[in-house]
């Protein structure tokens, strides 16, 4: 009886985030910015970027956890990633400070980033795959995926988002 409470609870928060306050729900959250403040070499294969990232939020607050993620060059395998717990204010148009922590990957020349600067690299040949836990304060959560998503795309989403808000 007392696990069918838990379930029976369970449906209703996850009914209410779904739904979310004063007719928003879950579609309505986005992020409206993304600026690297700063890059911090840690050793000879690590660094630390902080990472300054606006979010749109009209619903209640949540928890993002266990996030890990992998940056490919071309389709190597160039930066493993990963950051620490976030916790994201319910109904609130906030800009979140993120560390990330990023190693090299095995085989992987950090030179080849260099070409960024450059323009020899564009962001088409970036892509990026990402695991995170989503989560209410306290518990009811869901494990999401990115997988393979090109950094270019989000940068065009992002262009337009702001084209459209002017």
């Amino acid at each position: 009886m007392k696990k069918q409470i838990h379930l029976i609870f369970a449906a209703v928060v996850l009914a209410l985030l779904m739904t979310g306050c004063k007719g928003h729900g879950i579609k309505d959250i986005s992020v409206t910015s993304f600026k690297i403040v700063s890059l911090t070499p840690q050793g000879s294969t690590g660094l630390v970027a902080l990472v300054e990232v606006g979010v749109h939020n009209p619903t209640v607050g949540f928890e993002v956890s266990d996030v890990s993620g992998l940056l490919n060059v071309k389709g190597q395998q160039a930066l493993i990633l990963t950051a620490d717990q976030i916790v994201i204010d319910g109904n609130k148009d906030k800009t979140y400070t993120i560390p990330f922590k990023a190693y090299m990957a095995d085989g992987f020349n950090p030179f080849s980033l260099l070409k960024l600067l450059n323009n020899e690299l564009n962001f088409d040949e970036l892509t990026v795959s990402i695991k995170a836990k989503v989560a209410l304060r306290g518990g009811v959560g869901k494990n999401i995926e990115i997988k393979d998503k090109k950094l270019s795309d989000f940068i065009k989403k992002d262009a337009k988002d702001q084209d459209d808000n002017k």
